[in-house]
């Protein structure tokens, strides 16, 4: 998001009545649907190679069956324009690779021949046509938004922070005119609103005729959530859940959460004995402790976790781990730079109310502090309590009061938009935090 200088013209793309999501979405099916000249071009490609003899027959058949993973890459990505700009070309790679290796483990499974030179041709293809999409996008129209009321790219920029702010997605101008006229702001994509000024007859006369004219009004969380990836925490007058979730890919999520687990019984139970002899040797005490934590629904639950401290201090009153805490043990420290101590968790993944990827289940302790601080949050978040997140993989895990309820903010980011695409993204996430050792205390 950048500032810029008032152009009064007026557009005549109706366009700007959809919402940004909804423009992502838009313009991500055309590009979509104008991408199956890459199939044309691939099988093209393998037509040229057979009549050179330089490719079978098996060239051309397979990259008419990449046209499946083709089209499960445009509806992943269609399903992830919520994400902000700064994430969306990771999850492009990520999201394109993943239906490719699919269908090369269906040829394995169902032995049945085919070619990986034509897998490659067509992924290679695709994924070019994609981030060259997402790339043009960017730079051909951005959203332009007019701030309504004053303070409000100073309110973006606290929530934001500094990266934030450097999204090409959004123009953010400052009001053209004084007294404001609805013809002039409807020159603009949108208009971005305060909540909290209060209410006036020319304020509202304003905004009634903005509706009539189908302008669209932003509130000024709406447009952080877009640049940053939270969902600002409700205020008192808030209703929070409004949401239905998506019960077609819960059942898929929950299929592949128990598949994953049950095929990677073997690796993950082995380097799990050999971590619990390790914290039995290292420390007295149990090599696993539990805490009752709050899941899906405010499901109340018990969580399993290698013990990484000394038995005393596991056991005492809950609080946030510091950076080098003394508490700690030598075989702790390195088992959760490496996040090895999460590993009994595998077992509640298996179980209704948990996941591999979702929000982190918080302690009750804390569940209590938010939900006397933030009344409209009664419960924490209401998806299924993952392994990884958003939160952690976005924000880090923070220790302060403040930076708890910035996590949970991602965690409210994560219920509402959830979808292939964003774990995807958070897998990949995970696994380049874990090498990296960001985040561990």
């Amino acid at each position: 998001m950048h500032t810029a200088p008032t152009k009064t013209t007026t557009h005549t793309d109706r366009g700007k009545m959809a919402s940004s999501v909804a423009r992502r979405q838009n313009a991500q099916l055309g590009w979509s649907f104008a991408g199956c000249i890459t199939l044309v071009l691939s099988y093209a490609i393998a037509r040229g190679l057979m009549w050179l003899e330089w490719a079978t027959p098996q060239f051309a058949q397979t990259v008419l069956w990449c046209t499946l993973p083709y089209l499960l890459c445009a509806h992943w990505i269609y399903r992830g324009a919520s994400l902000p700009a700064a994430e969306r070309t990771s999850m492009l790679l990520v999201t394109t690779v993943m239906p490719f290796l699919l269908l090369m483990l269906g040829f394995a499974l169902f032995q049945e021949p085919y070619s990986r030179g034509a897998v490659l041709l067509v992924y290679v293809l695709s994924t070019a046509w994609f981030v060259v999409g997402d790339r043009l996008r960017k730079r051909i129209r951005a959203q332009r938004l007019v701030c309504l009321d004053s303070g409000i790219a100073e309110q973006l920029k606290t929530w934001c922070g500094s990266g934030g702010l450097n999204s090409r997605d959004i123009e953010l101008h400052p009001i053209p005119t004084d007294p404001v006229e609805a013809s002039v702001l409807e020159a603009f994509d949108g208009v971005v609103l305060d909540r909290r000024v209060a209410a006036n007859p020319e304020r509202s006369r304003l905004l009634g005729r903005l509706k009539l004219g189908h302008m669209r009004l932003y509130s000024v969380e709406t447009v952080a959530e877009l640049l940053s990836g939270r969902k600002m925490l409700p205020s008192e007058q808030d209703e929070l859940w409004e949401l239905d979730g998506n019960p077609a890919y819960d059942v898929a999520k929950r299929a592949m959460d128990v598949l994953m687990v049950l095929a990677t019984a073997p690796v993950w139970l082995g380097i799990c004995f050999l971590v619990g002899l390790a914290v039995r040797l290292n420390s007295a005490g149990p090599a696993l402790y539990s805490q009752m934590r709050v899941g899906q629904n405010g499901h109340p639950f018990r969580l399993w976790k290698f013990r990484s401290m000394r038995h005393q201090a596991q056991e005492s009153e809950a609080q946030f781990a510091q950076t080098n805490d003394a508490r700690i043990t030598g075989v702790g420290r390195f088992i959760r730079r490496w996040r090895l101590d999460e590993l009994p968790r595998c077992t509640t993944s298996c179980r209704p109310y948990g996941s591999l990827i979702g929000p982190r289940p918080e302690q009750l302790t804390f569940v209590d502090a938010f939900a006397t601080r933030i009344p409209a949050l009664y419960v924490p978040p209401f998806g299924a309590s993952g392994l990884t997140g958003w939160a952690p993989n976005t924000a880090g895990v923070r220790r302060q009061r403040r930076g708890a309820a910035v996590k949970l903010s991602y965690d409210l980011h994560d219920v509402a938009h959830y979808s292939m695409a964003l774990d995807l993204l958070i897998f990949y996430k995970t696994v380049r935090i874990v090498l990296n050792g960001f985040g561990a205390r």
